[in-house]
């Protein structure tokens, strides 16, 4: 059966329709049935369904790939849409307080970047949350991995992306990063939200669970705008490793970073905007 996904939510916008582009990112995957992962800001995402032909009432599960609000804004929007109750699969810690720390004129801003509204408000709207970490077979063709194995001592890059509970603020560990792999017929594709917990950890985190050693596409959000350069080096080197055919960074990744990736892998490098479709 073939697998398409179709790019909903993205900061640019790829075709000449009346799309709208925002910082954020949403997927809608159709194989044997519908799959919505992340949902955007909020500000696109029905509107953009509706230009490209999307029933958001078909959407039989929504997946969240962490707590920022470029991924979770429109979700209220898509249950209110949906008008029936919906399993939204997620890590636990999306919950928890998510927060931006940065300076202007020598003072330390404090913004929050967390869902938009509460978890009751999401469940009155017809949310049934499954609450899941680690490798986690969502159907039969499609798995979530979250809690990456990562390094001793692993720090996210971005030092400006804190977490609060209990009203103490601290560096944000993104258990809750998660990605989706998908098994299509043109082989094992994986689907990035933005990947706090680091490229070349997720795909070797699915490696171990799968022993995949090859996978034939790798979609979304890549955070490598703010990573040093010696791990965006590694990570062009771990796409390689994994003989990627297909690679197509996206939102978070950065317009520099893409122009890397573009440069170094020339005909696998695609374009991932919003009214981008890649089917397998």
């Amino acid at each position: 059966m073939k697998t398409r996904i179709t790019v909903l939510c993205e900061n640019s916008v790829y075709a000449p329709f009346r799309l709208i582009a925002e910082h954020g990112l949403s997927f809608f995957i159709e194989n044997e049935d519908v799959t919505l992962f992340d949902t955007g800001q909020g500000l696109g995402i029905i509107n953009n369904m509706t230009v490209m032909g999307k029933d958001v009432r078909a959407i039989q599960r929504i997946i969240l790939s962490h707590g920022h609000y470029d991924h979770t804004g429109g979700l209220f929007s898509v249950l209110e849409d949906h008008g029936s109750n919906i399993l939204v699969f997620a890590h636990p810690a999306i919950f928890n307080g998510k927060y931006a720390h940065h300076t202007e004129s020598g003072t330390l801003i404090e913004r929050y970047i967390g869902l938009p509204k509460e978890r009751m408000d999401y469940e009155k709207a017809g949310a049934e949350f499954n609450l899941i970490n680690g490798y986690f077979p969502v159907t039969k063709n499609l798995s979530a991995i979250s809690e990456i194995k990562r390094p001793s001592g692993w720090k996210c890059w971005d030092a400006r992306l804190k977490q609060k509970i209990n009203d103490t603020i601290m560096d944000d560990p993104f258990l809750d990063d998660l990605s989706l792999l998908l098994e299509t017929d043109s082989g094992p594709v994986v689907l990035l939200g933005c990947a706090h917990a680091g490229i070349i950890e997720i795909l070797d985190d699915i490696s171990s669970h799968t022993g995949y050693k090859e996978f034939f596409a790798v979609i979304g959000g890549t955070h490598l705008g703010t990573a040093p350069k010696e791990y965006v080096a590694k990570a062009f080197e771990s796409v390689k490793q994994y003989k990627v055919k297909i690679i197509a960074p996206s939102h978070c990744t950065g317009f520099n970073i893409e122009c890397l990736f573009a440069k170094e892998f020339k005909e696998k490098f695609r374009l991932a905007s919003a009214g981008s479709v890649f089917e397998f």
